[in-house]
C-alpha cells in the first residue's frame, strides 16, 4: 500500500511540476517580473487560492494557466 502511495505522489508531484512550468512558459531569464492587480471579493480569493493550492500552484501560477486555458480553447 505504502509504495502504491508514493507512485500516487510520485505522479501527483509530476503533474503539478509540469503545471506550474506551464505557468511561465515563455518566460525568458532576461525578461523581469511584473505585478498586475486583480479586484474579487474575499470569498473568492479564499476559493481561488484553495483551488490553486490543491493543485500546488501559487494563486498567480493559476491566473497565468487559467488565461492560457482559456485563450487557447476560445480562439481568442
Amino acid at each position: 500500500m505504502a509504495a502504491m502511495l508514493d507512485t500516487f505522489e510520485a505522479d501527483t508531484a509530476k503533474k503539478h511540476g509540469w503545471k506550474e512550468a506551464g505557468a511561465f512558459a515563455g518566460t525568458t531569464a532576461r525578461e523581469t517580473r511584473v505585478t498586475s492587480l486583480v479586484s474579487m471579493t474575499k470569498s473568492n480569493k479564499e476559493r481561488l487560492t484553495a483551488v490553486a493550492k490543491a493543485h500546488g500552484l501559487s494563486l498567480s501560477a493559476f491566473f497565468r494557466l487559467a488565461a492560457d486555458e482559456y485563450i487557447a480553447n476560445h480562439e481568442w
